[in-house]
């Protein structure tokens, strides 16, 4: 399996070549336009792919970071509210469920992109003939 880990928190996508379409067009390009793929430049397919992937599992990360950090804070608050004022304490324990869940499925979502991500890399050495490291 694959391991990043990256310096800072992202929240955004940054698109190859700067905007959507251009990434899209880049994809395109390097892909070619035959069927079979005979044209396609695999180790720059596999450096686009390396980028594009690198991008967003630092936002998934990210994202999961901040929910893990708001799905405690709200759990300890509303066990430090639910002694004042137990009505508040289950609106307080509602949005850290809702914190937890959302951390929950970007999780998911984290390893699912991890696998695709492994697969494509396997299938890129398997075109490419070459043993390449997935780092």
């Amino acid at each position: 399996m694959i391991h990043r880990k990256f310096d800072g928190l992202k929240f955004r996508r940054t698109f190859i070549g700067g905007s959507k379409r251009e990434e899209l067009k880049k994809f395109a390009e390097v892909q070619g336009v035959k069927e079979d793929n005979s044209e396609c430049d695999w180790l720059e397919y596999r450096r686009m792919l390396i980028k594009y992937n690198d991008d967003t599992l630092n936002i998934i990360l990210s994202w999961k970071y901040v929910f893990g950090i708001l799905r405690i804070i709200f759990a300890v608050l509303t066990l430090l509210i639910s002694f004042s004022n137990p009505t508040i304490s289950l609106f307080v324990l509602g949005v850290s469920a809702i914190f937890h869940t959302s951390f929950v499925v970007l999780k998911n979502k984290e390893m699912k992109r991890l696998s695709i991500y492994n697969f494509s890399l396997d299938i890129i050495n398997q075109q490419t003939g070459l043993t390449l490291s997935k780092n």
